[in-house]
Order: structure tokens, then C-alpha cells, then sequence
């Protein structure tokens, strides 16, 4: 399964039969771990806890959103993408059809489609409520 946390390395270990101990190591030596069966809900629950993580740390968490956003879209075409740490870490990625804004000073993710010449709100979602799950739903929409 591919590792899509920027700035995180995954280890699977092996620590009985059957028995998985997934840990997500960040560059300050900050852990998210699970232990469980082998399945992709044990990675992706690991996952879930390294997003959290970086949710708490609101000085990155504006570029940290960015990269994740690029790591996950990136077998699209993106047509263009700026992230503006001047304008309170806002930011936004393009596609063809699709753009998704992050306002840094509302904390609000927003994905927009191109429909009759115009951009248009599609979903929006507040940075309290991001999670890892739904912003993967949301950029796949």
C-alpha cells in the first residue's frame, strides 16, 4: 500500500502470527501505531492517527494539507497549483474540471468544479471537520 502521508515513512512489522504493528514515523520522530490483523484498515487507521497528528500543529498544518492534497491528486493532470504562505498559508490546486482551495484565514477546503465558464462551489468543508477519509472522498469526487 502506498505510503500518500507527505513527510511520514510507514513500517509493517510482523510482531506475532497474524498480528501487524503498523507505525508512521514523521522527521521529528513524532508516532502514529497500530496493532492489529493484516489488513488495509489497520494502514489506513495508522494513517488516520499520523493526519491527526498534523492537524495539531497549526503552524504546518495549512502546507502540510497542501502536500497531501498534491501526494493524492497527482496521477491527475494538474494543471497549476500555488500555495501562498503570505496570504495566511492559503492556497489552491487545479485540474481540468476541478480546483480545490484551502482558505487559510477561514480554515475552510473547498472543492469547485468548472461548469458554464465558471468555477463553482461543489463542497465545502471545515478545517475542524477534515478528516483523512473525507478529503480522500472529496478529491476522488
Amino acid at each position: 500500500m502506498k505510503n500518500n502521508i507527505p513527510g511520514w515513512t510507514i513500517h509493517i512489522d510482523e510482531i506475532s502470527n497474524g498480528a501487524f504493528k503498523v507505525t508512521l514515523i514523521d522527521s521529528f520522530g513524532r508516532k502514529a501505531e497500530v496493532v492489529d490483523n493484516a489488513s488495509d484498515q489497520t494502514i489506513t487507521k495508522a494513517k488516520e492517527y499520523a493526519f491527526d497528528i498534523e492537524r495539531k500543529v497549526p503552524k504546518s498544518w495549512n502546507k502540510f494539507l497542501f502536500d497531501f492534497c498534491v501526494t493524492n491528486i497527482s496521477d491527475k493532470n494538474i494543471v497549476t497549483k500555488r500555495y501562498d504562505e503570505n496570504v495566511f498559508g492559503s492556497w489552491f490546486i487545479e485540474l481540468l474540471d476541478n480546483r480545490f482551495v484551502y482558505d487559510g484565514r477561514d480554515l475552510i477546503f473547498t472543492k469547485q468544479i468548472f461548469k458554464d465558464n465558471i468555477w463553482t462551489d461543489r463542497e465545502s468543508i471545515k478545517n475542524d471537520d477534515l478528516r483523512y477519509s473525507n478529503l480522500l472522498d472529496l478529491l476522488n469526487l
